[in-house]
């Protein structure tokens, strides 16, 4: 699935702040969360910042995880650093909790021990104008411990062996 097979309404749906709020921290050095609509990740900005100009690398896009098809605020620059450590998936699947490790800031993870460091998304099931896929609503910077930790040092090493 691509957020440029999603319908318009869909795109629209997804901006309205009051239905779809997303609960971020950014990690690594953020030290603040914050709320953000979806509309700064589905869709450019009408006017450019003279400072930051967006494109389409900046959005974010669908990520698949054992099957799932997740949204997560991300750009699409970072996914092919994102690793699925562990998926839970809640009852009936309305929800999925997902450990994930994004090795994209390279200068952060170049041991294992690096490995710790990841993030944990709330995803809730979006069911509306035909489509089925997981929206995240909570994306937060996370420690890495137990197997969680164990899994994510064998996929850092995987890359730094590359």
């Amino acid at each position: 699935m691509k957020l440029t097979d999603l319908l318009g309404e869909v795109i629209e749906d997804l901006c309205e702040d009051d239905r779809w709020r997303l609960d971020i921290d950014p990690g690594l050095d953020a030290k603040h969360e914050f709320f953000l609509s979806w509309r700064h990740f589905v869709i450019l900005p009408e006017n450019s910042s003279p400072h930051y100009e967006s494109t389409e690398a900046d959005l974010a896009d669908f990520l698949t995880f054992d099957g799932f098809d997740v949204l997560l605020p991300v750009p699409r620059s970072h996914h092919p650093n994102i690793a699925l450590i562990r998926l839970i998936p809640g009852v009936n699947h309305q929800t999925l909790t997902l450990f994930l490790h994004d090795s994209f800031h390279e200068s952060y993870f170049n041991d294992g021990w690096a490995a710790r460091y990841g993030f944990l998304a709330i995803a809730d099931r979006y069911q509306k104008f035909g489509c089925d896929f997981y929206l995240a609503s909570y994306y937060h910077f996370s420690y890495l411990i137990g197997e969680d930790y164990e899994t994510a040092k064998a996929v850092m090493q995987r890359k730094l062996n590359g």
